[in-house]
């Protein structure tokens, strides 16, 4: 079976020539972190719709 996608071989992708400083690791870690937060609430928010649609269904 043939591959469509080309594979790339390069050690990384993007134009940096230095690497990050310690400000910009930390604002990717808080972006991160704050994305993972959001993710959880909405799970949260997705059971607690759920069990409550099935639990006012007449028998």
């Amino acid at each position: 079976m043939k591959n469509k996608i080309k594979e790339l071989d390069v050690d990384f992708i993007g134009g940096q020539q230095q690497p990050i400083t310690k400000e910009e690791e930390f604002a990717i870690s808080a972006f991160i972190s704050k994305q993972k937060a959001k993710k959880q609430l909405q799970a949260i928010r997705r059971t607690k719709t759920k069990t409550s649609k099935k639990s006012h269904l007449p028998a």
